[in-house]
């Protein structure tokens, strides 16, 4: 996965800061801005090419209603989690944007799960497979020994090929779904039933 990127909106300087905190500890990950108030948060989202944006969601409602179009009409290439201190949130006109919510009091564990799911989101985003790709039998079969975690050597092995073969296989099904990462083509693989979640325990 490469990196992702966050904006943290939060008023308050502790919250804020604690945020990036948690959010940095997180491998692959990079707050590019905090802000104390969300005044041009779309161009802001778009100057730094923020993949999810964290925002307190009393903030979040003093965004306009056309702010709140242009990062709806963005949601395919970012995500916003709220913040609240309550536990009951009215989203109302955010639903459109909001893909995540967490409470100020949450346990560390509980808020860097909720956001390591939203950044394997980002990252299945970015592994979409190119419009038209189609795999043969043989390339879903190395597809899911890859998703497995099988060297090219087992790989060649299990297959009765040879190591060649299957890299030759491999660059095929990677120019086909324009997926360079093993763990792109396991979410891949996933999506598209090629394997269960209960295989690569």
């Amino acid at each position: 996965m490469s990196k992702v990127n966050f904006i943290v909106v939060e008023s308050s300087f502790i919250v804020r800061k604690g945020l990036v905190s948690l959010i940095t500890e997180l491998p692959n990950t990079s707050v590019v801005r905090d802000l104390e108030v969300a005044q041009r948060l779309g161009d802001l989202i778009t100057h730094h090419s923020a993949d999810v944006v964290v925002i307190n969601i009393d903030l979040l409602k003093d965004i306009s209603a056309d702010e709140v179009k242009r990062i709806a009409e963005r949601k395919k290439k970012c995500f916003v989690i709220a913040v609240s201190h309550s536990e009951v949130l009215s989203f109302d006109k955010f639903k459109a944007i909001v893909t995540e919510s967490i409470l100020l009091d949450e346990p560390k564990q509980s808020v860097q799960k909720k956001v390591k799911s939203v950044m394997c989101k980002v990252a299945s985003l970015e592994e979409q497979p190119a419009e038209g790709a189609e795999l043969s039998e043989r390339e879903i079969e190395i597809l899911k020994d890859v998703a497995l975690g099988l060297s090219n050597k087992e790989i060649a092995e299990k297959n009765f090929i040879s190591p060649h073969t299957v890299i030759t296989h491999r660059k095929n099904i990677t120019r086909k779904l324009g997926i360079k990462t093993v763990s792109g083509l396991t979410i891949y693989a996933i999506l598209n039933k090629h394997i269960g979640m209960e295989a690569l325990k």
